[in-house]
């Protein structure tokens, strides 16, 4: 129906455009005759000066004030053409114009798509007035108990904030938590990320603190730990970065969603830094000279029996295994190496991989990071 009542008003639009060109035409006609009698008026003055019927003085008076009516009908002419022409040109442009929107949009459009009712997006819209209401009411709630508001409380009204895009409010709310006995690691990275993104992803100063005072509470805290790492990019310390993010990944014990992140800025990281990418597949015991299992091994693997099936990932180790004795210096590998033996319950190949991987550790050169954090891990795990 809209497209119906748009091409009615353009072609109505033209209309008046083209009834006014008539009435220009018709003005054009008009004054072709008042030139034409003119013209004979002259002819006549000039016939009636040569039978003596009018004196020289009185046929160039009369002369010059017929051509003076014919310079005048003249400009007017000119005008009236000039004004028809445009009417004609903005005549087509108001029936080309729409043809030619309707075609761009029938190219790179959505016509099929149907519109939001209005209904429907008042419904929204109350919606959002609702939480803004909720969230109001919930903050003055929390500044009214004397005790200072339950922790969840704050914690809530924080999320609310960063969901609506209100960073410097949820920073407000955060960092009525810091300080309080309660407040755990996992607090202290929402406060962090609060405090980045109300700087458009730059890590202050006092998020830095905040992100650091987090892992000191959990060390293994995967958000403060991503912060951290970016603190450390932006200082230009990039491999530094990379191998914070690649010792947690190796610290793994399993598979956990904000490790796909982790490989992703590893990667981008080591892109920039001249480092080889790495796969989130390394990072599982079923390994396969480095490489995790295709869709096909995951989905043989469980029709395996139980028997098969630990048959089949210690095999995968073991190519794990013969790679790194054709690439010892793969740091990275040894370190996976040692974990998937652990997971397989094989302490002393366990052993013996950490003892390879140490060597290479301290082969490392001196301001090489990959050196202190494997160092860190590999005596730890001894100790």
């Amino acid at each position: 129906m809209i497209w119906i009542i748009l091409s009615v008003l353009a072609l109505a639009s033209a209309g008046f455009l083209a009834f006014g060109t008539r009435q220009e035409s018709e003005i054009l006609g008009r004054e072709d005759g008042a030139v034409a009698i003119l013209t004979d008026q002259l002819g006549e003055i000039a016939t009636d000066r040569d039978r003596g019927l009018i004196t020289t003085e009185e046929a160039t008076a009369a002369e010059v004030e017929i051509k003076r009516r014919l310079l005048v009908v003249s400009r007017s002419q000119g005008k009236a053409a000039a004004k028809g022409s445009g009417r004609w040109a903005i005549a087509a442009a108001s029936i080309l114009v729409p043809l030619a929107a309707g075609a761009l949009y029938l190219k790179v459009g959505a016509p099929d798509v149907e519109s939001m009712a209005f209904a429907e997006r008042a419904v929204e819209q109350e919606e959002a007035a609702e939480i803004v209401d909720l969230t109001a009411r919930l903050k003055a709630r929390l500044q009214s108990d004397e005790n200072g508001g339950p922790t969840e409380g704050w914690v809530l009204l924080g999320q609310t904030y960063m969901r609506m895009g209100r960073y410097s409010d949820a920073v407000d709310a955060y960092a009525r938590l810091e300080g309080r006995a309660d407040a755990d690691s996992s607090i202290l990275s929402r406060y962090a990320e609060a405090l980045i993104a109300n700087d458009n992803g730059i890590v202050t100063p006092q998020a830095e603190r905040v992100i650091d005072t987090a892992m000191e509470l959990d060390p293994q805290n995967p958000a403060a730990v991503f912060y951290k790492a970016q603190a450390l990019e932006q200082g230009g310390a990039l491999s530094a970065s990379r191998a914070l993010l690649l010792g947690h990944l190796d610290e793994a014990d399993g598979f956990y969603p904000w490790m796909e992140v982790f490989v992703a800025s590893v990667n981008r990281l080591g892109q920039q830094t001249g480092v080889a990418p790495i796969s989130l597949a390394d990072f599982a015991p079923m390994l396969d000279g480095g490489r995790g299992p295709s869709a096909a091994d995951v989905a043989a693997a469980e029709e395996m029996s139980q028997g098969d099936r630990d048959a089949f990932i210690r095999s995968m180790v073991e190519g794990l295994a013969a790679r790194l004795e054709e690439e010892p210096s793969d740091i990275e590998g040894w370190m996976r190496l040692i974990r998937a033996y652990t997971v397989l319950g094989e302490d002393e190949a366990a052993s013996t991989a950490r003892e390879r991987a140490l060597a290479v550790a301290e082969a490392l050169p001196k301001d090489d990071p990959r050196r202190a954090a494997v160092l860190t891990q590999l005596n730890a795990a001894t100790d």
